[in-house]
């Protein structure tokens, strides 16, 4: 089973990130982050361009991209749509999270290639119960693979 081990965060907001972060880390010790506070610069990273983002960079590709939405100047449908007509980029899962869970957002993030997406939790609870599925969810999908 492939275990998740390399995320790769895009959200502006830097409190969000550490409580995605840290309950990561309560169920995944092992795993490595890479951070970006902009579409720009998460997008140069995995074009291998000169970006920073915040962590040291990953050896490698994602495992996964945890994607918001509202953005600077590039949002998160943008995003998705470049990584997704990109060869190198395509197969790295997404999940989408946002505060606006309106049906028309979320058509609109699955059009743009999203795998999942989930409704921004306003409450640490929130977050402990969106990455616990997350994780959930990935273990559950690796062991059905590798069967």
């Amino acid at each position: 089973m492939r275990q998740l081990t390399r995320i790769m965060i895009i959200d502006d907001e830097l409190h969000d990130i550490g409580f995605m972060i840290q309950f990561f880390e309560e169920r995944l010790p092992d795993c490595s982050f890479e951070t970006f506070g902009s579409a720009e610069e998460g997008l140069a990273r995995l074009h291998f361009s000169d970006a920073r983002g915040d962590n040291p960079a990953l050896p490698d590709d994602p495992d996964i991209i945890i994607l918001d939405l509202t953005l600077g100047a590039m949002d998160g449908f943008e995003f998705l749509k470049r990584i997704r007509r990109d060869e190198l980029t395509r197969q790295i899962p997404v999940i989408v999270i946002s505060g606006d869970g309106s049906t028309l957002s979320v058509d609109k993030a699955y059009e743009a290639g999203a795998n999942t997406m989930f409704r921004k939790p306003s409450s640490l609870e929130g977050y402990r119960a969106m990455i616990g599925a997350i994780v959930e969810y990935w273990q559950k999908t690796a062991r059905h693979a590798a069967a």
